[in-house]
């Protein structure tokens, strides 16, 4: 690292030199509001003055720029092959967050040979330091490569909805992270809350309570509740509109809600005892892969 570089990284906004917050978003199943979730979470964060770097790492099914309706003129399939660098194809979205856009038809990162993957992960590294947040965006499932970005992870958050299936793949993502990687703490994040016979927030709090419980009976992980998306219109109008809801509607009920995340995030971020910033995410992703 060249003495110009760390320079960059020990003025980020979060003043913890070196230290980029690794978070990854995940669900059980598709459908949840995973991506709408976690590109609003980026955009509310840089809102609040952070840095932020979003990847797409549902690296077969590219979702955030078309969601955003950005046309990426090259994606990690141009840095595997070696033609392109991360710096050339991220592109700008809303309020100053960069993407790393995915790209349809490629491989899983778990069949890369080992010198794509390294390709890959030491990419991320070197321009994830210029970040304060790197935000991930997995696929949804159980597949490989969403535990393989999870596990690599600092923090996990899990998105689910009322939905009694929702509940219950997400307990089977849950179990597989707890049981076969290790993972000991996961936060739940409560997305298109109705308000019917009672209050939006409470009903949120017992979804998360029926997923609480049935964690805590069966498996060896902590689960933390970290709020809730009410359902609103708004959030539907601007998927429809291939534009970031905390863009066209920031004091809808969603967007407000969005912002009340990051601010709950971000406040967190000193407390984290993070051993070695993002060195940990780089060594993991190594560890995993000669592990595989």
């Amino acid at each position: 690292m060249t003495e110009s570089y760390r320079g960059r990284i020990e003025k980020t906004s979060t003043g913890m030199k070196g230290i980029t917050r690794v978070i990854s978003f995940t669900s059980g199943k598709g459908g949840v509001g995973k991506t709408s979730s976690v590109v609003s979470t980026a955009i509310a964060l840089a809102r609040e003055g952070k840095s932020v770097l979003l990847l797409d790492a549902d690296l077969g099914l590219a979702n955030i720029d078309v969601m955003l309706g950005v046309t990426p003129r090259a994606t990690i399939h141009d840095v595997l092959r070696g033609e392109k660098t991360l710096e050339e194809v991220m592109i700008n979205g809303p309020e100053g967050i960069s993407i790393i856009p995915a790209a349809s038809g490629v491989e899983s990162i778990c069949n890369l040979d080992s010198e794509q993957q390294l390709t890959l992960m030491r990419a991320i590294e070197e321009v994830a330091y210029q970040f304060d947040y790197l935000l991930i965006d997995t696929a949804a499932g159980i597949g490989t490569d969403v535990m393989f970005f999870n596990s690599a992870s600092r923090e996990i958050v899990c998105v689910v909805n009322p939905e009694p299936t929702s509940l219950t793949d997400a307990y089977a993502l849950i179990k597989v992270l707890s049981t076969q990687y290790g993972e000991k703490s996961v936060s739940v994040l409560v997305n298109n809350v109705r308000a019917n016979s009672m209050p939006a927030e409470r009903e949120a709090q017992m979804v998360f309570n029926r997923l609480s419980t049935a964690v805590e009976r069966f498996l060896h992980i902590e689960l933390k509740y970290l709020g809730f998306v009410p359902s609103d219109p708004s959030l539907i109008e601007a998927i429809r509109s291939q534009r970031a809801l905390m863009e066209l509607y920031p004091s809808s009920p969603s967007g407000l809600a969005f912002a009340s995340l990051a601010r709950k995030i971000d406040a967190e971020f000193h407390e984290l005892r993070v051993k070695g910033g993002m060195q940990f995410f780089f060594q993991q992703l190594l560890e995993m892969s000669s592990h595989g």
